[in-house]
């Protein structure tokens, strides 16, 4: 991938972003965001805003990503979630009846009398594909190297068991899904008087694509596992193995700290990337005060630059006194 198209991929991911936040957030600006808890209960008790959020995440991580072929991965992610948010909530206006026309122009330009959110998140559909177009071949190599190392017989073991996982976890989530499919369909026919009715069709047909798209995100899932075996295995069993050394002669600190600092920056950043725009659409709101929208975001950004910030500090300093130990250690020996 030559420097002008990685450039120009960058900011389709950076088109889709822009264009899929006001349908992220618009429509919970009325949700209780008051704590740590009641804004939990408001974002897991909602299936469409938990998936909106996957999406919106993975996209905007996607954005920032050095590796091609993470950045290509998390924009796998944020397709699929995001096409699967667009069946969901189609199937929950199918359920409400609304006429065929009234479900489209719902789903995909503007539902009542609401800003044209839906037109936006519609249009992100069209850089976010370039840029998976564009990412392809990393897309492409990334899955060669997963199945390549499947196939070594060096890995025989941890083929076994990816695959053991994988088709277990494939046929339980399969299993419980079809069962959650008869439920509603039993349920919709009961209510609906009983009999196959035009309107099962769409039911069944909605619940096999929402199916198909759970098994997808599935796979994502265990492929994400895979690579992160695959990218920790080593320096993993590096840690187990220091585990064992009761006299303390080895150093684990800056092996583990950078997996923590890792693992404080994506979290931080991540809430950062939500907390924000929710904050500043509910304490000021999108149809209040837009003047403060922007200082809002520009606030929170700071602080977040500061936090992290001051926690690099910290661990820079944690491992700059291991580093002098070793090297104390290092002396003495010689």
């Amino acid at each position: 991938m030559n420097l002008i198209t990685n450039k120009l991929h960058r900011i389709y991911l950076v088109a889709a972003l822009l264009l899929v936040i006001p349908d992220t957030f618009y429509w919970y600006t009325l949700s209780d965001y008051s704590n740590y808890a009641t804004a939990f209960n408001a974002i897991t008790a909602s299936t469409g805003l938990t998936w909106l959020l996957v999406s919106y995440l993975a996209l905007f991580f996607a954005i920032f990503a050095q590796n091609l072929e993470m950045r290509a991965f998390l924009t796998v992610t944020a397709l699929v979630t995001r096409v699967f948010f667009l069946v969901w909530i189609t199937d929950i206006w199918r359920a409400n009846e609304v006429s065929f026309v009234t479900l489209l122009k719902n789903v995909f330009v503007r539902t009542n009398t609401a800003p044209f959110i839906e037109t936006f998140a519609t249009l992100a559909l069209i850089p976010l594909v370039l840029s998976l177009i564009i990412q392809k071949t990393r897309v492409a190599n990334l899955l060669t190297g997963l199945v390549n190392f499947l196939k070594a017989p060096a890995n025989q073991t941890q083929r076994v068991v990816f695959y053991v996982i994988g088709a277990g976890s494939y046929i339980g989530a399969t299993y419980l899904m079809v069962l959650t499919l008869i439920d509603t369909y039993d349920l919709s026919t009961a209510d609906s008087g009983g009999g196959f009715k035009v309107a099962s069709v769409y039911l069944i047909a909605l619940g096999v694509i929402q199916i198909a798209l759970k098994l997808l995100i599935l796979g994502i899932a265990l492929l994400a596992g895979l690579w992160a075996w695959i990218t920790w295995k080593t320096d993993i069993k590096t840690v187990l193995g220091h585990m064992k050394d009761f006299k303390l002669s080895e150093y684990l600190t800056r092996k583990v700290a950078s997996y923590l600092y890792t693992f404080y920056f994506v979290s931080i950043v991540g809430l950062a990337a939500v907390g924000i725009p929710v904050y500043a659409s509910t304490t000021y709101g999108i149809n209040q005060d837009y003047a403060a929208f922007p200082m809002v975001t520009i606030a929170g950004v700071v602080i977040t630059f500061v936090v992290i910030l001051a926690i690099r500090l910290v661990f820079e300093l944690a491992v700059a006194i291991v580093h002098i130990a070793e090297n104390t250690k290092l002396g003495l020996r010689r």
